[in-house]
């Protein structure tokens, strides 16, 4: 890498952690931050540097020019058990120019859903003594204290909600992204995104929901000094994502950062071994469980190995920030499949800060591919 692309992809960078507004919104658009692909997440989440399918448009968008084929992805996962259902589905379609000066277009939907909510009665509609008893949140009227005798429902508080006084509901989260990237030069590639979001939240009245609307921009860059080494950077979220509720509520979308290196080895004749790391930057002072905390910025670590024999058959496992992940895939002319689990705070079983963990069941994902 020349002094002069070094000094402007260290300016990208810097621009992209500056772009961080005062006014953005923690923990907002949070669903876009849930890895995509059984094939990635096997490989713990570091698949920014490695980017070569049809889920690039969620990774880095620039990765799509290295695909050689019109490739669909489909994932289905569980996650927590089966408490949310979290789907995505991609194509990539190159568009043809030569050697390097490749370009690629992608379109990418995104949703994740949780169904069958039971809805209670906003707190104030809760009837004293029908609803509710106002005995304190310990329940026991022998005691003062803890809410009791209020003449309200405090949290805490035993409901007496039969379940004709329910209804179901759902919850869903959903991105739709159009993609394009394009090829510079031998070494370079570059790609960015434009995302619409759309959220609904069941509201405490039957068939009445909270809806939100936001469009934002992604942007990604790939460096290949060498064919055994990759190097990427993605930006989500480059123009701080704006959401518009319909209850009048705005919200900013925090951009985060993502950097990455890859490796390929060729340990024997008919396989191939990668190697991944990447560092996901976060500014939003979320420091309670990260791993590395530089003031307001934070970060942690994803890493993992993939192997494959005669392109066939592939094993691969990571590690994302205490989550312990694994997975196989396997390729049959134009299709292929993949599997990945993933086991929550599997190495931060034992922190204190976070008793409730081990109520976290694994989540399972398949991913199904075509290409032509």
């Amino acid at each position: 890498m020349t002094r002069s692309k070094t000094s402007s992809f260290l300016a990208f960078l810097c621009v992209l952690i500056a772009a961080t507004p005062a006014s953005a919104t923690k923990y907002a658009g949070e669903f876009l931050k849930i890895p995509v692909g059984a094939r990635a997440i096997g490989m713990g989440g570091s698949f920014t540097a490695v980017t070569d399918d049809a889920t690039a448009a969620y990774w880095n968008p620039a990765g799509m020019v290295y695909l050689p084929y019109r490739e669909v992805i489909f994932q289905h996962a569980e996650k927590f058990g089966s408490l949310l259902n979290h789907d995505f589905l991609s194509a990539v379609i190159p568009l043809g120019a030569s050697g390097s000066k490749q370009e690629a277009l992608g379109i990418s939907i995104i949703r994740l859903a949780s169904d069958d909510i039971p809805i209670t009665p906003r707190p104030g509609e809760l009837r004293e003594g029908i609803d509710y008893r106002d005995f304190g949140t310990d329940d026991d009227p022998s005691t003062t204290g803890n809410g009791q005798g209020n003449h309200r429902w405090d949290p805490g508080e035993r409901l007496l909600l039969s379940a004709d006084d329910l209804f179901l509901a759902s919850s869903s989260d959903l991105a739709a992204l159009v993609s394009y990237a394009r090829q510079r030069g031998r070494h370079w590639a570059y790609g960015a995104n434009l995302k619409f979001v759309r959220q609904s939240i069941p509201d405490t009245l039957p068939s009445r929901h909270v809806t939100s609307f936001g469009a934002g921009i992604d942007a990604g860059v790939l460096y290949m000094p060498m064919d055994a080494v990759t190097i990427g950077a993605t930006v989500h979220d480059l123009t701080t994502t704006y959401l518009s509720w319909s209850n009048g509520t705005r919200e900013f979308i925090v951009p985060t950062l993502n950097t990455g290196v890859s490796f390929n080895f060729i340990p024997a004749q008919h396989q191939a071994l990668t190697w991944a790391i990447d560092l996901a930057w976060g500014f939003e002072n979320r420091r309670n469980d990260s791993q590395i905390r530089l003031g307001r910025q934070t970060a942690d670590l994803c890493t993992g190995l993939e192997y494959w024999y005669r392109s066939t058959f592939a094993l691969r496992s990571g590690v994302n920030g205490k989550d312990l992940a694994f997975g196989a895939g396997v390729r049959y002319r134009h299709f292929g499949a993949d599997y990945a689990a993933s086991l929550h705070r599997f190495f931060g079983a034992n922190d204190k800060q976070f008793p409730d963990d081990t109520q976290l069941d694994a989540t399972h994902l398949i991913s199904i591919g075509y290409s032509w």
